[in-house]
């Protein structure tokens, strides 16, 4: 008994769409992963711990321990603003809100403050 070349045509392209569907999952994964906001370096760890201590000495009796807002300063755990606008603030400060941290804090531990607040997200 033969198989109609139909038949045939039809289970080669179920075939076909199969492989490239699992090739299509895999790829995609293989992509997630590369960028992975969990997966973080050994420096970006430090970058927030630093960022962290920085924190709570200069931000947490206002802004709460935990970023989470208290009754001077609101919480900053959801901030919809770039790092670069947060940098903005710590540096200048917000006037009648917040003092400016540009002489207390240099460029690279104000970056270490917008990398400990962006991992809050």
């Amino acid at each position: 008994m033969t198989i109609p070349l139909e038949i045939k045509a039809a289970a080669a392209g179920v075939t076909t769409s199969g492989l490239l569907l699992i090739l299509a999952f895999a790829w995609a994964g293989a992509l997630r992963n590369q960028g992975s906001p969990g997966k973080l370096s050994g420096n970006q760890v430090a970058e927030e711990t630093k960022g962290r201590r920085f924190f709570v000495q200069s931000c947490a009796h206002c802004h709460g321990r935990d970023a989470d807002g208290g009754e001077d300063a609101p919480s900053l755990l959801k901030l919809q603003i770039s790092g670069a606008h947060m940098a903005l603030v710590i540096q200048n400060g917000i006037q009648g809100e917040m003092p400016s941290f540009a002489k207390k804090y240099p460029q690279q531990d104000v970056a270490s403050l917008v990398a400990y607040l962006k991992s809050l997200h």
